[in-house]
Protein backbone atom coordinates (compact mmCIF):
# COMPACT_ATOMS: atom_id res chain seq x y z
CA UNK A 1 0.00 0.00 0.00
CA UNK A 2 1.68 3.50 -1.18
CA UNK A 3 2.16 6.31 1.09
CA UNK A 4 -0.05 8.14 -0.66
CA UNK A 5 -3.10 5.59 -0.15
CA UNK A 6 -2.53 5.44 3.71
CA UNK A 7 -3.03 9.22 3.57
CA UNK A 8 -6.06 9.57 1.41
CA UNK A 9 -7.86 6.87 4.04
CA UNK A 10 -6.85 9.71 6.97
CA UNK A 11 -7.63 12.24 5.38
CA UNK A 12 -11.67 10.87 4.34
CA UNK A 13 -12.46 10.01 7.71
CA UNK A 14 -10.92 12.85 9.33
CA UNK A 15 -13.09 15.18 7.04
CA UNK A 16 -15.93 13.69 8.20
CA UNK A 17 -18.14 17.00 9.05
CA UNK A 18 -19.99 15.67 12.57
CA UNK A 19 -17.24 13.10 13.14
CA UNK A 20 -13.52 12.39 12.50
CA UNK A 21 -12.41 8.71 12.92
CA UNK A 22 -8.51 7.99 13.22
CA UNK A 23 -7.15 6.31 9.46
CA UNK A 24 -4.89 4.06 11.99
CA UNK A 25 -8.57 1.94 12.59
CA UNK A 26 -8.85 1.74 9.03
CA UNK A 27 -5.05 0.76 8.70
CA UNK A 28 -5.23 -1.80 11.50
CA UNK A 29 -8.09 -3.56 9.98
CA UNK A 30 -6.27 -3.62 6.83
CA UNK A 31 -2.98 -4.88 8.30
CA UNK A 32 -5.01 -7.25 10.52
CA UNK A 33 -6.03 -9.24 7.30
CA UNK A 34 -4.64 -11.06 4.25
CA UNK A 35 -2.92 -8.88 1.58
CA UNK A 36 -5.01 -10.46 -0.87
CA UNK A 37 -7.58 -8.73 0.46
CA UNK A 38 -6.55 -5.37 0.96
CA UNK A 39 -8.19 -3.97 -2.22
CA UNK A 40 -11.82 -5.38 -1.36
CA UNK A 41 -11.29 -3.71 1.89
CA UNK A 42 -10.26 -0.56 1.14
CA UNK A 43 -12.95 -0.38 -1.84
CA UNK A 44 -15.41 -0.73 0.91
CA UNK A 45 -14.35 1.81 3.13
CA UNK A 46 -14.74 4.39 -0.36
CA UNK A 47 -17.72 3.16 -1.36
CA UNK A 48 -19.27 3.26 1.97
CA UNK A 49 -18.12 6.84 2.95
CA UNK A 50 -20.05 7.84 -0.45
CA UNK A 51 -23.01 6.36 0.60
CA UNK A 52 -23.81 3.50 2.60
CA UNK A 53 -25.99 1.97 0.38
CA UNK A 54 -23.24 0.89 -2.00
CA UNK A 55 -21.69 -1.11 0.21
CA UNK A 56 -24.89 -2.66 1.13
CA UNK A 57 -24.50 -3.94 -2.50
CA UNK A 58 -20.69 -3.97 -3.29
CA UNK A 59 -19.51 -5.32 0.11
CA UNK A 60 -20.50 -9.35 0.54
CA UNK A 61 -20.09 -9.50 -3.80
CA UNK A 62 -16.79 -8.26 -3.06
CA UNK A 63 -15.72 -10.18 -0.32
CA UNK A 64 -17.25 -13.55 -1.53
CA UNK A 65 -15.69 -13.27 -4.79
CA UNK A 66 -12.54 -12.62 -2.97
CA UNK A 67 -11.29 -15.48 -0.60
CA UNK A 68 -12.69 -17.99 1.21
CA UNK A 69 -12.68 -16.97 4.99
CA UNK A 70 -9.70 -17.27 7.36
CA UNK A 71 -9.42 -20.97 9.03
CA UNK A 72 -10.79 -20.22 12.56
CA UNK A 73 -13.03 -17.53 11.32
CA UNK A 74 -16.26 -19.27 10.32
CA UNK A 75 -17.86 -18.53 13.32
CA UNK A 76 -19.22 -14.61 12.89
CA UNK A 77 -19.02 -12.53 16.01
CA UNK A 78 -22.92 -11.29 17.11
CA UNK A 79 -24.15 -8.70 15.12
CA UNK A 80 -25.75 -5.44 17.00
CA UNK A 81 -29.38 -4.62 15.09
CA UNK A 82 -28.62 -1.27 13.40
CA UNK A 83 -30.79 1.07 11.18
CA UNK A 84 -28.84 3.59 9.18
CA UNK A 85 -30.94 6.30 7.45
CA UNK A 86 -28.56 6.89 3.67
CA UNK A 87 -29.69 10.50 2.49
CA UNK A 88 -28.22 11.19 -0.94
CA UNK A 89 -28.37 15.17 -1.64
CA UNK A 90 -28.19 17.74 -4.92
CA UNK A 91 -26.53 21.11 -4.83
CA UNK A 92 -29.00 22.79 -3.21
CA UNK A 93 -29.75 20.06 -0.72
CA UNK A 94 -32.89 18.59 -2.01
CA UNK A 95 -32.93 14.94 -1.44
CA UNK A 96 -32.58 12.57 -4.88
CA UNK A 97 -31.74 9.39 -2.61
CA UNK A 98 -33.34 7.98 0.89
CA UNK A 99 -32.16 4.14 1.89
CA UNK A 100 -33.23 2.85 4.93
CA UNK A 101 -30.26 0.35 5.40
CA UNK A 102 -30.60 -2.25 8.54
CA UNK A 103 -27.95 -5.03 9.69
CA UNK A 104 -30.07 -7.52 11.48
CA UNK A 105 -29.28 -9.66 14.23
CA UNK A 106 -29.13 -13.06 11.81
CA UNK A 107 -26.39 -11.48 10.33
CA UNK A 108 -28.58 -10.78 7.05
CA UNK A 109 -28.73 -6.79 5.43
CA UNK A 110 -31.93 -5.18 4.31
CA UNK A 111 -31.83 -2.11 2.37
CA UNK A 112 -35.54 -0.15 1.69
CA UNK A 113 -35.69 2.42 -0.82
CA UNK A 114 -38.12 4.94 0.01
CA UNK A 115 -39.22 6.94 -3.15
CA UNK A 116 -38.43 11.24 -2.77
CA UNK A 117 -41.39 11.77 -4.50
CA UNK A 118 -43.88 9.66 -1.81
CA UNK A 119 -46.20 11.80 -0.06
CA UNK A 120 -46.97 11.74 3.40
CA UNK A 121 -49.58 13.24 3.65
CA UNK A 122 -47.94 16.80 4.69
CA UNK A 123 -45.37 16.95 1.94
CA UNK A 124 -42.57 15.10 -0.44
CA UNK A 125 -40.20 13.29 1.34
CA UNK A 126 -37.86 15.39 -0.59
CA UNK A 127 -38.98 18.49 0.56
CA UNK A 128 -38.52 17.38 4.29
CA UNK A 129 -34.65 17.50 4.56
CA UNK A 130 -33.81 21.26 3.26
CA UNK A 131 -37.40 22.28 4.47
CA UNK A 132 -36.94 21.33 8.17
CA UNK A 133 -33.99 19.27 8.78
CA UNK A 134 -32.30 16.18 9.72
CA UNK A 135 -34.20 15.25 12.42
CA UNK A 136 -37.70 15.98 11.20
CA UNK A 137 -36.67 13.57 7.73
CA UNK A 138 -36.11 10.99 10.29
CA UNK A 139 -39.14 11.50 12.09
CA UNK A 140 -41.23 11.15 8.97
CA UNK A 141 -39.31 7.84 7.97
CA UNK A 142 -40.10 7.02 11.08
CA UNK A 143 -43.43 6.95 10.97
CA UNK A 144 -43.60 5.59 7.71
CA UNK A 145 -41.66 2.77 8.24
CA UNK A 146 -42.13 2.30 12.04
CA UNK A 147 -37.98 2.17 12.00
CA UNK A 148 -36.21 4.65 13.64
CA UNK A 149 -32.95 5.05 12.59
CA UNK A 150 -30.19 4.83 14.93
CA UNK A 151 -28.03 6.67 12.81
CA UNK A 152 -28.19 9.17 9.85
CA UNK A 153 -25.20 9.44 6.42
CA UNK A 154 -25.98 12.97 4.67
CA UNK A 155 -24.21 12.30 1.23
CA UNK A 156 -23.33 14.76 -1.84
CA UNK A 157 -24.59 12.86 -4.82
CA UNK A 158 -21.84 14.27 -6.87
CA UNK A 159 -19.16 12.01 -4.99
CA UNK A 160 -21.22 9.23 -7.47
CA UNK A 161 -20.22 10.78 -10.38
CA UNK A 162 -16.47 10.85 -9.45
CA UNK A 163 -16.51 7.01 -8.18
CA UNK A 164 -17.76 5.81 -11.98
CA UNK A 165 -14.59 7.93 -12.76
CA UNK A 166 -12.03 5.85 -9.95
CA UNK A 167 -13.34 2.61 -11.15
CA UNK A 168 -13.30 3.64 -14.78
CA UNK A 169 -16.76 3.77 -15.69
CA UNK A 170 -19.43 2.21 -14.60
CA UNK A 171 -21.53 -0.68 -17.07
CA UNK A 172 -24.98 -0.09 -17.58
CA UNK A 173 -27.97 -0.97 -19.65
CA UNK A 174 -30.81 1.07 -21.06
CA UNK A 175 -34.23 -0.99 -22.45
CA UNK A 176 -34.17 2.63 -24.71
CA UNK A 177 -32.65 5.49 -25.68
CA UNK A 178 -33.17 8.76 -24.04
CA UNK A 179 -32.97 11.95 -24.01
CA UNK A 180 -33.75 14.60 -21.21
CA UNK A 181 -32.66 18.09 -21.08
CA UNK A 182 -33.36 18.63 -17.12
CA UNK A 183 -31.06 15.80 -16.10
CA UNK A 184 -28.76 16.16 -19.01
CA UNK A 185 -29.02 12.28 -20.02
CA UNK A 186 -28.45 11.29 -23.92
CA UNK A 187 -27.79 8.08 -23.91
CA UNK A 188 -28.37 4.90 -26.46
CA UNK A 189 -30.23 1.71 -25.90
CA UNK A 190 -28.13 -1.45 -24.83
CA UNK A 191 -25.07 -1.98 -22.84
CA UNK A 192 -22.80 1.15 -22.31
CA UNK A 193 -19.97 2.49 -19.70
CA UNK A 194 -20.48 6.03 -18.08
CA UNK A 195 -18.44 7.63 -16.11
CA UNK A 196 -18.40 11.75 -14.45
CA UNK A 197 -21.29 13.83 -15.14
CA UNK A 198 -22.88 11.16 -17.41
CA UNK A 199 -22.94 9.04 -14.84
CA UNK A 200 -25.07 11.72 -12.75
CA UNK A 201 -27.17 11.80 -15.17
CA UNK A 202 -28.02 8.59 -15.38
CA UNK A 203 -28.72 8.03 -11.88
CA UNK A 204 -30.98 12.12 -11.88
CA UNK A 205 -33.05 11.39 -14.46
CA UNK A 206 -36.64 10.96 -13.86
CA UNK A 207 -38.32 13.15 -16.55
CA UNK A 208 -39.50 11.02 -19.65
CA UNK A 209 -39.40 7.67 -17.99
CA UNK A 210 -42.26 5.46 -17.83
CA UNK A 211 -42.55 5.43 -13.77
CA UNK A 212 -40.55 8.67 -13.20
CA UNK A 213 -39.29 8.17 -9.29
CA UNK A 214 -39.45 4.76 -9.30
CA UNK A 215 -37.71 4.10 -12.69
CA UNK A 216 -35.17 6.55 -11.26
CA UNK A 217 -34.74 4.24 -7.96
CA UNK A 218 -34.14 1.10 -10.41
CA UNK A 219 -31.34 3.23 -12.21
CA UNK A 220 -29.84 3.88 -8.62
CA UNK A 221 -29.55 0.04 -8.02
CA UNK A 222 -28.49 -0.80 -11.48
CA UNK A 223 -25.63 1.69 -11.01
CA UNK A 224 -24.45 0.11 -7.66
CA UNK A 225 -24.60 -3.07 -8.98
CA UNK A 226 -22.37 -1.86 -11.89
CA UNK A 227 -19.95 -0.41 -9.95
CA UNK A 228 -19.88 -3.76 -7.57
CA UNK A 229 -18.13 -5.03 -11.27
CA UNK A 230 -15.36 -2.81 -11.52
CA UNK A 231 -14.32 -2.90 -7.60
CA UNK A 232 -11.65 -5.47 -8.14
CA UNK A 233 -9.36 -3.82 -10.49
CA UNK A 234 -10.34 -0.07 -9.27
CA UNK A 235 -7.63 2.30 -8.90
CA UNK A 236 -8.07 2.19 -5.10
CA UNK A 237 -6.12 5.68 -4.13
CA UNK A 238 -8.71 7.44 -6.98
CA UNK A 239 -11.49 5.85 -6.03
CA UNK A 240 -10.90 7.03 -1.84
CA UNK A 241 -9.72 10.83 -3.49
CA UNK A 242 -13.03 10.71 -4.67
CA UNK A 243 -15.09 10.39 -1.66
CA UNK A 244 -13.22 12.94 0.22
CA UNK A 245 -15.42 15.65 2.24
CA UNK A 246 -18.64 14.24 0.58
CA UNK A 247 -20.32 12.66 3.88
CA UNK A 248 -21.12 13.54 6.99
CA UNK A 249 -22.44 11.24 9.96
CA UNK A 250 -23.77 11.49 13.77
CA UNK A 251 -21.01 11.84 15.88
CA UNK A 252 -21.61 8.34 17.45
CA UNK A 253 -21.72 6.47 14.17
CA UNK A 254 -19.11 3.60 14.11
CA UNK A 255 -18.50 3.82 10.15
CA UNK A 256 -16.12 1.24 10.28
CA UNK A 257 -17.81 -0.91 12.66
CA UNK A 258 -20.58 -0.36 9.89
CA UNK A 259 -18.24 -1.61 7.08
CA UNK A 260 -17.26 -4.87 8.91
CA UNK A 261 -20.85 -5.83 9.70
CA UNK A 262 -21.67 -5.28 5.91
CA UNK A 263 -18.74 -7.07 4.68
CA UNK A 264 -19.85 -9.88 6.76
CA UNK A 265 -23.29 -10.24 5.89
CA UNK A 266 -24.97 -13.76 5.26
CA UNK A 267 -27.46 -12.33 3.04
CA UNK A 268 -28.70 -9.36 1.11
CA UNK A 269 -32.05 -7.81 0.55
CA UNK A 270 -32.89 -5.47 -1.91
CA UNK A 271 -36.27 -3.67 -2.36
CA UNK A 272 -38.73 -0.35 -2.57
CA UNK A 273 -41.40 0.50 -0.27
CA UNK A 274 -44.90 -0.11 -2.16
CA UNK A 275 -46.94 2.58 -3.70
CA UNK A 276 -50.06 3.24 -4.60
CA UNK A 277 -50.80 5.99 -7.29
CA UNK A 278 -47.75 7.43 -9.28
CA UNK A 279 -49.85 10.47 -9.82
CA UNK A 280 -51.59 12.14 -6.83
CA UNK A 281 -52.08 15.75 -7.13
CA UNK A 282 -50.56 17.48 -4.46
CA UNK A 283 -49.42 21.32 -3.82
CA UNK A 284 -46.19 20.36 -4.24
CA UNK A 285 -47.09 18.77 -7.88
CA UNK A 286 -47.53 15.43 -8.57
CA UNK A 287 -46.68 12.97 -6.15
CA UNK A 288 -46.76 8.64 -5.11
CA UNK A 289 -49.50 7.29 -2.86
CA UNK A 290 -47.82 5.68 0.04
CA UNK A 291 -50.20 3.55 2.99
CA UNK A 292 -48.02 3.81 5.93
CA UNK A 293 -49.56 0.87 7.01
CA UNK A 294 -48.49 -1.22 3.61
CA UNK A 295 -44.74 0.29 4.03
CA UNK A 296 -44.58 -1.29 7.82
CA UNK A 297 -45.61 -4.19 6.61
CA UNK A 298 -43.03 -4.50 3.51
CA UNK A 299 -40.59 -3.39 5.98
CA UNK A 300 -41.18 -5.79 8.68
CA UNK A 301 -41.19 -8.90 6.28
CA UNK A 302 -38.61 -6.88 3.65
CA UNK A 303 -40.41 -8.73 0.67
CA UNK A 304 -37.06 -7.90 -1.88
CA UNK A 305 -34.77 -9.79 -2.93
CA UNK A 306 -30.99 -9.95 -3.43
CA UNK A 307 -29.26 -8.79 -6.26
CA UNK A 308 -28.42 -10.50 -9.17
CA UNK A 309 -25.30 -11.10 -11.19
CA UNK A 310 -24.17 -8.77 -13.84
CA UNK A 311 -26.04 -5.63 -14.94
CA UNK A 312 -29.89 -5.05 -15.77
CA UNK A 313 -31.81 -3.29 -18.18
CA UNK A 314 -33.58 -0.31 -17.13
CA UNK A 315 -35.89 2.19 -18.23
Amino acid sequence: MTDRTEQLIRDVFTDQAARATDGREVLDVLRGKPRRRYGAVLATAAVVVVVAAVAAFVVPEVFRRSTPPPVGTEQAAPVTPTNVLVVGVDSIGYTDTIVLTRTLADGSVSLVSLPRDAWNGQTKLNRIYPDAGEKALVDAVTALTGVQADHVAIVDMSALGAVAEAVGGVPVCLRAAVEDSYSGADFAKGEQVITGDAALAFIRQRHGLPNGDLDRIARHQAFLRGVSTKLPGADLAALVDAVKGKVKTDADFDLLGFVQTLAQAKSLRVGTIPVGKIDVDTPQGAALEVDPAQVKQYVNDMGGTPPVDGVPCVN
